[in-house]
């Protein structure tokens, strides 16, 4: 059985004039980086004065956000060696189906399958798919080979039929115009795509391929085999393309353009020995091109095969180990995916003896080497990368490189040999002249990443950082919704609006500064967050957050839990005591300053006894007015913060002795008797008197 139903033809025919135009949009997009951009954000600790009371100022740390970049390798996506092995299987069984049966076609392909399995001393899935992908893709770029040789003649042909007219004179105008017109764009492209001629008017060379390969897949839309040969070729079009494998792009245009420009040279001689009379009577004689008696097309196909293999070894076989080198690439690849990098290594490095500057092999080995941790290996290979093509991202990442071996000024002159005018380059400057510090020049170059792109809050929160640390002048406020902009702007005082009770901070540094700012900033105007339950997920890139904890309690009436959890955190965390430090030493101060109080009732007494736990004239009046233990509870505390106070000794032992602790009632007057005797003696008669009511409890 074959497939010989005209309807599948025409299927085929879609599904390939389909392929042509993704291969088109694949070619437009320029495929996938192997390396991406990544925002770093960077904390940027700056002491300023948060809070004042009683005439004392808390200076403590804010933080700006500093934003830069990092140059990541991503990981390879298998959705086009997955399109393309479809394709090849699909393009290769058309192939067969057209001239032998179904069943022969499949017994053959299995049979094939079970010599690869046979052969490999490794049977397993990852080594028996490396193979068989290699092989297809082999298969794949001859199919292409091919059809580059068949198609040659596809535009010279189309061009006879289009410059057809209604008389002699008129068609012969109309060939000289369009051939001229065809062939000078030709030999432009071709002098650009081999001799670097760099003129600009030239048609594309990846077009020409498109072209003649979508006029011949037209010519011969019924032809099921070519269709076949047809998919089987664009099965290597997409890998090559998704992936930016240079090195196969540049052999399939330098292939094409030769076999099309020798094509154009014999042609004319084709037409001429073949279809002369009938040239001069004016006849259509594009339809019967493929009918030529005399000397077949075939025969100047396989003229243009020969003379096209003598050009490739002429220039040196550029072609031949271009192809080899995208071969080896796509190899190089499918292990990656299998996760197989010893062979993916092998491969790359395979594709470097056949084309050594090609960028697609260095960036994969660079790739490899930067997942390994091998820094000196991947500086090598982006360097030799960017021999060829100047990439900003890889300037960056050669800079940073050198900045983290401690090389700032090759890291710097490696950013200046860049293009200055991206915003992102210009923002890595400045981040290497605050490293060689020059505040003046850092803060004029991350002035210049926001002049290029003020649109960017990232340049936008660097210019708010740069103004306020380095230029000392005050940021003008910006409604930006950004976290980085919010956090510098407050962290510069100037608040774009108050916090909103809903947020709630992602694993994300701008976010946690943000919150961070926010709360310094607003105090008690700030909403009351969950804190304890994001310290949970967030502490351990964000530690901040157990004083954000204490902050939060202190300035919403709490100032008691806020002392003790700060006390805990500074006992527990050596790190940041003296600045935490700093802050009890505030609060205490403040908390135990003398105020204005509002009167006590029943009603509110714990809750002034919360607000105000030091004030001896609310400890007064409102431990009597709450439960006993309670009142012992604030006592205590109250004195355990204010040992060198002796005031708050005889409260605490009227309390003591509520309690029945006549002993400890007894420590708290003897400790008062040695710091104030003259108080000592003015408590000591209400003293023995709540002890002696104390004492005859402690009979019953």
């Amino acid at each position: 059985m074959r497939l010989t139903l005209p309807s599948f033809s025409k299927s085929i025919f879609y599904a390939c004039s389909l392929l042509l135009i993704t291969v088109l949009g694949l070619w437009m997009w320029g495929g996938t980086a192997l390396f991406s951009w990544v925002e770093i954000s960077e904390m940027m600790p700056f002491e300023k004065v948060v809070d004042t009371q009683a005439g004392q100022n808390l200076h403590t740390n804010v933080y700006f956000i500093r934003q830069n970049f990092q140059i990541q390798s991503v990981t390879l996506d298998a959705t086009p060696e997955i399109i393309g092995f479809i394709l090849a299987i699909i393009g290769v069984f058309v192939v067969l189906f057209s001239f032998i049966p179904a069943w022969q076609s499949i017994i053959g392909a299995t049979l094939w399958l079970g010599i690869v399995s046979f052969t490999l001393s490794d049977a397993s899935f990852p080594a028996l798919a490396q193979i068989i992908s290699r092989q297809l893709f082999s298969l794949s770029l001859l199919a292409l080979a091919g059809l580059s040789v068949l198609s040659a003649a596809a535009i010279p042909s189309l061009l006879m039929g289009l410059a057809q007219g209604r008389d002699r004179m008129v068609s012969k105008k109309n060939r000289t115009i369009l051939g001229l017109v065809w062939g000078i764009n030709l030999l432009l492209t071709f002098g650009n795509q081999r001799f670097d001629l760099g003129i600009r008017t030239a048609i594309p060379a990846f077009i020409w391929v498109l072209i003649a390969m979508g006029v011949f897949m037209y010519q011969n839309k019924d032809n099921k085999t070519l269709l076949g040969l047809f998919l089987l070729s664009i099965s290597a079009l997409i890998p090559i393309l998704w992936h930016a494998n240079t090195p196969g792009l540049q052999a399939i245009e330098s292939w094409n353009l030769i076999n099309q420009v020798l094509m154009g040279l014999l042609f004319p001689l084709f037409i001429i020995r073949n279809f002369g009379p009938l040239l001069s009577k004016n006849l259509p004689i594009h339809k019967v091109i493929y009918k030529a008696a005399i000397l077949p097309l075939h025969l100047i196909q396989i003229g243009v095969l020969i003379l096209s293999l003598g050009a490739v070894f002429a220039f040196n076989s550029g072609a031949y180990h271009l192809g080899m080198a995208a071969k080896e690439n796509y190899s190089g690849d499918v292990a990656t995916l299998l996760e197989d990098r010893t062979m993916a290594e092998i491969h790359y490095k395979n594709a470097t003896l056949h084309s050594r500057l090609n960028t697609k092999s260095n960036l994969s080995l660079a790739a490899l080497a930067q997942q390994a941790g091998d820094t000196e290996s991947f500086a090598y290979y982006v360097a030799t990368s960017q021999s060829i093509n100047k990439d900003p991202a890889l300037s960056v990442a050669l800079a940073n490189i050198f900045a983290a071996e401690n090389h700032p000024f090759d890291a710097l002159f490696t950013l200046q040999k860049s293009n200055a005018t991206d915003p992102r380059i210009a923002t890595q400057i400045a981040l290497q002249y605050e490293r060689l510090a020059s505040p003046d020049s850092a803060a004029y170059f991350y002035n210049q990443a926001y002049d290029s792109a003020p649109e960017n809050p990232l340049y936008l929160a660097n210019k708010i950082y740069a103004d306020k640390i380095y230029l000392k002048q005050k940021p003008e406020f910006n409604p930006s919704e950004d976290l980085a902009v919010q956090a510098n702007l407050v962290a510069s005082g100037i608040p774009t609006a108050p916090m909103n009770p809903t947020f709630t901070p992602k694993a994300d540094l701008r976010d946690l500064v943000y919150l961070y700012n926010g709360l310094l900033f607003w105090k008690q105007k700030a909403p009351v967050y969950d804190l304890a339950s994001w310290q949970k997920s967030l502490s351990a890139i964000f530690p901040e957050l157990e004083l954000l904890k204490s902050w939060q309690h202190f300035y919403h009436a709490k100032p008691l839990v806020a002392l003790n959890q700060l006390n805990i955190s500074i006992a527990a965390d050596t790190t940041q005591g003296s600045g935490m430090m700093g802050v009890l030493a505030f609060w205490k101060y403040a908390t135990a300053f003398p105020v204005k109080t509002p009167p006590i009732s029943r009603t509110n007494a714990v809750e002034i006894l919360e607000k105000y736990p030091f004030q001896i004239p609310v400890l007064q009046q409102a431990i009597p007015l709450v439960p006993t233990k309670k009142g012992y509870e604030a006592a205590l505390s109250a004195l355990q913060w204010n040992e060198q106070n002796p005031a708050y000794y005889p409260i605490y032992a009227m309390q003591a002795l509520k309690m029945g602790e006549i002993n400890y009632a007894d420590e708290a007057m003897e400790k008062l008797r040695t710091l104030n005797p003259v108080l000592y003696q003015a408590s000591q008669a209400s003293y023995l008197a709540e002890k002696q009511r104390a004492l005859e409890k402690t009979k019953f």
